[in-house]
């Protein structure tokens, strides 16, 4: 179902969308335009929806097949080549300074470490857009001083549950 207005639905219905990753007949999946690392991508449903409750038990099984093959993509597609693009005709107001820190990451193009996966899942756990989507950011060892905690980071002071309080 596409809503009107919905950001993510007119991406889905646009042909010539340059970061395409991959669509398959319930998702689509595409190179994030202000990647937090090097082969930030996101994995949007076709169908509209918005909380990640309302997955179908047949989207939730291809999401994790599709979660894979983008894994799979951003360990062998030249992601400079891809920031590139973006800088020649940048997609968005915000992507030029968000491309240009991917392009001269000192790992790029190389098998990151680790992935962070996540949704913001409402409003309130930082959700801009009303449609589901699943990050998968890309990690490097030495990319954060000290990463430990990993998503408890999304709130201040509450990451690393290890040090003394």
């Amino acid at each position: 179902m596409i809503e009107n207005d919905c950001f993510f639905c007119e991406w889905i219905e646009d042909k010539n969308r340059r970061t395409q990753i991959l669509k398959n007949e319930l998702f689509m999946a595409l190179y994030d335009d202000c990647p937090v690392s090097p082969g930030h991508s996101l994995i949007i449903p076709k169908r509209h929806i918005s909380n990640f409750n309302l997955l179908s038990s047949v989207e939730w099984k291809l999401l994790q097949e599709t979660i894979i093959q983008v894994i799979s993509s951003i360990e062998s597609t030249d992601l400079k080549n891809i920031y590139q693009k973006f800088l020649d005709n940048p997609p968005t107001e915000f992507s030029t300074w968000f491309c240009q820190k991917a392009i001269i990451h000192p790992r790029i193009n190389t098998k990151p470490d680790a992935y962070n996966h996540g949704i913001n899942d409402g409003r309130a756990a930082g959700r801009t857009i009303d449609h589901l989507h699943w990050h998968v950011i890309p990690r490097f060892d030495g990319d954060m001083e000290d990463p430990t905690g990993g998503v408890r980071n999304v709130i201040p002071d509450m990451g690393n549950y290890k040090l003394p309080r």
